[in-house]
């Protein structure tokens, strides 16, 4: 990803990512887990479509969300948002959905509450996550960059380069989010602009993951809710 990023599957796997190395390098709470929340627009660019696949307000906390304090951070429900906490230092977490999807169109809001000064940090969206950290993250920075990474064989390497965007609102405030990942077409809006596309097609099914990290020493914390997943 950005700034050492090429390090960080190695330390993230070695560390604590939310998909840690419990459970035979598999994410925590594991399951079929169903939903909560209802379909809707979340801003991000559009209609989610008539064909929801899954949705989450994150007001119920027993909606199938992996939940966790790491070494390094932390995921979990909190306050009707899920909310993802890097410690800092290059630790990426990643909360998993629990659920298994192929093609996908994926709306959520998402503001960064905490980040160091600099704003060196990034979140957002992965999907066709696999049990490893492997799949398609889909980013933006606080300071204002967008980017499409591909994380396998412990390591990530950029199908789009970190690029700077007016699109993007920069801060500790809102962005909504949208990704879809069709195919190998993989494709990024940001409060409904499209910023990024790229093909790739290594990872053709997997989770749904919600992302942040921070770079600095200082943590980076984002809140996610009003998510809706639907057929491309």
């Amino acid at each position: 990803m950005r700034k050492g990023i090429w390090l960080l599957l190695g330390v993230v796997l070695s560390t604590t990512m939310a998909c840690s190395l419990f459970d035979q390098l598999l994410p925590s709470n594991i399951s079929n887990a169903g939903s909560s929340g209802s379909a809707g627009q979340t801003g991000s660019g559009g209609s989610a479509g008539t064909n929801v696949l899954f949705s989450d307000s994150f007001g119920d906390s027993g909606s199938g969300w992996e939940v966790g304090q790491y070494d390094n951070g932390s995921v979990g429900y909190q306050g009707g948002t899920y909310a993802v906490v890097s410690d800092g230092n290059g630790a990426t977490m990643w909360g998993a959905a629990n659920q298994t999807f192929t093609d996908v169109d994926i709306q959520v809001d998402a503001t960064e509450v905490k980040a160091p000064a600099n704003s060196n940090n990034d979140y957002g969206v992965v999907c066709r996550l696999q049990s490893n950290g492997d799949g398609y993250y889909l980013l933006i920075s606080g300071d204002g960059l967008y980017s499409i990474q591909k994380g396998a064989n412990d390591s990530y390497n950029a199908l789009v380069d970190w690029t700077d965007s007016s699109a993007i609102n920069q801060g500790d405030v809102h962005n909504s989010l949208r990704a879809v990942c069709q195919g190998s077409n993989l494709t990024l809006y940001v409060n409904g602009q499209q910023v990024a596309n790229a093909t790739d097609s290594e990872f053709t099914s997997g989770d749904l993951g919600l992302t942040a990290t921070s770079y600095e020493s200082d943590p980076t914390e984002v809140h996610f809710d009003n998510l809706v997943v639907s057929q491309p």
